[in-house]
C-alpha cells in the first residue's frame, strides 16, 4: 500500500518548542506508512529543515502582521489549506499551531480531517470552542489535555502523547564550553537554554542569580535568541533589556549571553544547574525534557505541566512560579551540592530515556493518525 500523504500546517516558520517538535516529527515518521508535506507562509528555519529531510514545502496564507489581520484571515488560510490538500491527495491536516488549527478546522470536511497537535495550555473560549471541532487533538501533557473541553476524550479524540527528545542530547557532550568563556574548569555554571521571551522567566533566573553569594563563583549562561521578535512585540529587544538587568543588579561579569546556538544540546551537557522558571502555564516544555536527556539537574516553575515532568526532589526540584528567592535557594542549594545534583541528574536522564524517546513519541503519534484516517469513509 502506499504511503498516504499528509498535509503538516505551521503558521510559524522561526524555531520555537513546537517548531523543533514537528521537525523531529518530519525527521522520524514512517515513510511507509505516511508522505509528509508541510504547508507554511514565508521562509524561515522550519521549511528548511524540512527541505533537508526531502519534505516539500508549500506556500500557505497563514499569518498576518498583527492579532487582528490573522484572526481575520482564517477562512482564506482554511480554504487554501483545503484546496492545497485537494491536489495533494491528502485526507488528513496536522495542525501543529494555533492559527494554522484554526484555518484547518475551517478546511475539513467529510474526507478531510484535522489532526490538531497541542503545544500550549489554552486559555481562550475561541481557541477551545475550535478545538472541539477537529477530528482529533494530541497534547503532550495531562495539563494541555485537561483544558481541551473533556467530551473529547470522553469520545476518544483528545490523547497524551509526550514528546521525544531527538538523541544527540542525550550524548556525552566535549568539554569545551568553560574554555570558549574564558572560565576555569570548576567554574560552576548555571544555565537556561530556551528563547528569549518574557513568560519564559528570564528576569526573574536573573534577579535570583544575583543573589547567590560571591564566593560560590558561579557563572550564569543564557542560550537562546529573540525567535519570534518578528511578529511578537514583547519579544523585540528583550535581549538588551536582560543584558541592562544584568548590569544593574551587577552580574554583567558573570552572565553570558550566547544567542541562538546550533549546538544546544552540547552546552547542556556542560551546565551544573538548568533553570526553567517559566512565569506562565506550558504544556510540556522541551527545555526539561531535553536537559534532563542531557544528565541536568533542573529547577523549573510549579507551573502548567512541569510537574508531569519533574517528581521534585526526585528527578529536579520544583518551586513557585516567579518567586525569585524560591529559585535562588534551589540553585544555590544543588550548587553546594555536588551528589545530589548528580542523582538528580541520573533520574532525570533515566526518565527521558523511559519516557521521551523519539522514536517512541513518532509511533504513538502515527497511530493516531491511523486512528483518524481508518474514521474518515472510503
Amino acid at each position: 500500500m502506499a504511503p498516504a500523504p499528509v498535509l503538516f500546517c505551521s503558521h510559524v516558520v522561526d524555531w520555537g518548542g513546537a517548531e523543533r517538535v514537528l521537525a523531529d516529527l518530519l525527521a522520524t515518521l514512517d515513510g511507509r506508512q505516511f508522505l509528509p508535506h508541510l504547508a507554511c507562509p514565508g521562509d524561515g528555519p522550519l521549511p528548511a529543515r524540512a527541505r533537508e529531510l526531502g519534505v516539500p514545502v508549500h506556500s500557505a496564507p497563514l499569518g498576518g502582521r498583527t492579532r487582528l489581520r490573522k484572526l481575520l484571515g482564517i477562512p482564506r488560510a482554511g480554504a487554501a489549506l483545503r484546496q492545497l490538500a485537494a491536489q495533494l491527495s491528502c485526507r488528513l491536516l496536522v495542525a501543529n499551531t494555533m492559527l494554522a488549527g484554526y484555518a484547518a478546522v475551517r478546511a475539513q470536511h467529510d474526507r478531510l480531517a484535522c489532526l490538531w497537535h497541542l503545544h500550549i495550555v489554552p486559555g481562550s473560549w475561541f481557541a477551545r470552542r475550535s478545538l472541539r471541532r477537529a477530528a482529533a487533538v494530541v497534547t503532550p501533557s495531562r495539563a494541555g489535555a485537561a483544558a481541551v473541553d473533556p467530551r473529547l476524550l470522553a469520545h476518544g479524540r483528545l490523547h497524551v502523547v509526550p514528546n521525544g527528545v531527538d538523541r544527540r542530547f542525550f550524548a556525552p557532550p566535549p568539554a569545551t564550553l568553560r574554555v570558549g568563556l574564558g572560565l576555569p574548569a570548576a567554574t560552576p555554571l548555571v544555565g537556561i537554554v530556551t528563547r528569549l521571551d518574557p513568560p519564559k522567566g528570564h528576569e526573574v533566573l536573573l534577579r535570583a542569580f544575583a543573589g547567590l553569594p560571591a564566593a560560590v563563583g558561579a557563572h550564569l549562561v543564557v542560550v537562546g535568541g529573540e525567535a519570534f521578535a518578528g511578529h511578537e512585540a514583547r519579544v523585540r529587544g528583550f535581549g538588551a533589556r536582560l543584558a541592562a538587568l544584568a548590569a544593574t543588579l551587577g552580574i554583567a561579569d558573570r552572565t553570558h549571553f550566547l544567542g541562538h546556538r546550533d549546538d544546544a544540546a552540547a552546552i547542556l551537557g556542560q551546565l551544573d544547574v538548568v533553570a526553567a522558571p517559566s512565569t506562565a502555564p506550558e504544556s510540556a516544555p522541551r527545555a526539561i525534557s531535553e536537559a534532563q536527556a542531557a544528565g541536568c539537574a533542573v529547577v523549573a516553575s510549579a507551573i502548567g505541566g512541569t510537574g508531569e515532568l519533574i517528581r521534585h526532589g526526585h528527578d529536579g526540584l520544583l518551586v513557585p512560579a516567579g518567586d525569585v528567592g524560591a529559585l535562588r535557594v534551589a540553585i544555590g542549594v544543588l550548587l553546594a551540592d555536588p551528589e545530589r545534583r548528580r542523582a538528580l541528574g541520573a533520574a532525570g536522564r533515566a526518565r527521558a530515556l523511559a519516557d521521551h524517546s523519539l522514536p517512541a513519541f513518532a509511533r504513538r503519534f502515527e497511530a493516531v493518525c491511523r486512528e483518524v484516517l481508518a474514521g474518515l469513509p472510503a
